[in-house]
């Protein structure tokens, strides 16, 4: 992340949904943007991901790992889509 490489965990798993309300309620104080980082099979997907921010115009919120539902699921190959909420600021 802006050229430093950080090991970042993500936030509890959430839907759609629940994702679409979060920023919908962050954007009411900031100016908010979602940025899908990869959408695939978690389980199959080692690639590494750079994030690059303008430092004085970005800031990370965090990262967020969605998927369908938020049951646990019994088999391992699980489609999620991992996205970072990031505020825009002047």
């Amino acid at each position: 992340m802006n050229e430093e490489e950080k090991e970042i965990r993500t936030s509890v798993n959430i839907n759609q949904e629940q994702l679409d309300d979060y920023i919908q309620r962050l954007n009411k104080e900031f100016e908010i943007e979602f940025y899908e980082l990869f959408s695939e099979n978690i389980h199959e997907n080692n690639e590494e991901v750079e994030i690059k921010l303008n430092k004085e115009k970005q800031k990370l919120i965090r990262l967020v790992a969605v998927k369908n539902n938020k049951t646990f699921s019994k088999s391992k190959k699980e489609n999620y889509k991992i996205g970072a909420i990031i505020c825009n600021h002047n």
